[in-house]
């Protein structure tokens, strides 16, 4: 595990950002997991100000998404996919081919895990997975007690993160399940890239990298992964 901290939020995203094209440059086809939500913004927006400028080509790179409310798909404001075509996608111009996302509105949600499952077979794995870190330690929509064995599957929304999701809508919004990768899915990935930032998370990243590994603060079941790095700012970091 690889720990950096910055100062501010602004050099962290360029830090991450900056790994995030290490990784991916020298590759001809990789595969990028991006999550939605506030901490990932400052990279996605250094990856867009970087491909606007020539300075990397993204034209080969596929995406795909985290995570999805059930119920919801990319027409519906503060969706997962509405937030990363916002945020991401068409800021660095993505062509619709090249992105992978869950449908939430899926009448068949085993089909859909499969989709995604088959999707990240036939392009030879996830190459860097963008996460963030929950209030309860939730890594995409593995809420707590999920098993670290699961693969992409349907769960059952937490009530902390019903409430905290409202941050997302204009009006509010009823969210009860949700679709995601499964922590054995991000745990085959090459890199694993936790974005951490705000006071308001100090204390579950404090639990996140110091907690003994528990089904109860999912995020402590990922923190062996070879690949896994975390970035956080100062503000994020003050209890470690």
């Amino acid at each position: 595990m690889k720990i950096f901290i910055d100062d501010t939020y602004e050099a962290m995203s360029k830090r991450a950002a900056d790994d995030v094209i290490n990784v991916m440059r020298p590759l001809s086809q990789p595969l990028f997991v991006a999550a939605s939500g506030d901490s990932p913004k400052g990279l996605y927006k250094e990856l867009a100000d970087k491909s606007n400028a020539s300075f990397i080509n993204i034209s080969n790179w596929y995406f795909l998404g985290l995570d999805e409310w059930i119920g919801l798909d990319a027409n519906d404001e503060g969706s997962c996919r509405y937030m990363l075509n916002k945020d991401l996608f068409h800021p660095l111009h993505v062509k619709e081919e090249m992105i992978c996302c869950f449908d939430g509105k899926t009448n068949d949600a085993l089909r859909e895990c499969s989709r995604i499952e088959n999707f990240i077979e036939q392009h030879n794995g996830i190459d860097v997975a963008i996460l963030g870190l929950g209030m309860n330690g939730h890594i995409g929509l593995n809420e707590p007690g999920t098993s670290p064995l699961l693969r992409s599957h349907v769960s059952d929304i937490a009530a902390t993160t019903k409430t905290v999701g409202q941050k997302y809508f204009s009006k509010p919004q009823t969210l009860t399940k949700g679709i995601t990768l499964g922590l054995a899915t991000l745990m085959e990935a090459k890199h694993l890239f936790l974005i951490v930032s705000g006071d308001k998370k100090a204390a579950i990243l404090k639990d996140a990298l110091q907690h003994a590994p528990t089904e109860s603060i999912p995020a402590t079941l990922i923190r062996e992964h070879p690949g896994f790095a975390v970035y956080a700012d100062k503000a994020a970091a003050k209890l470690l």
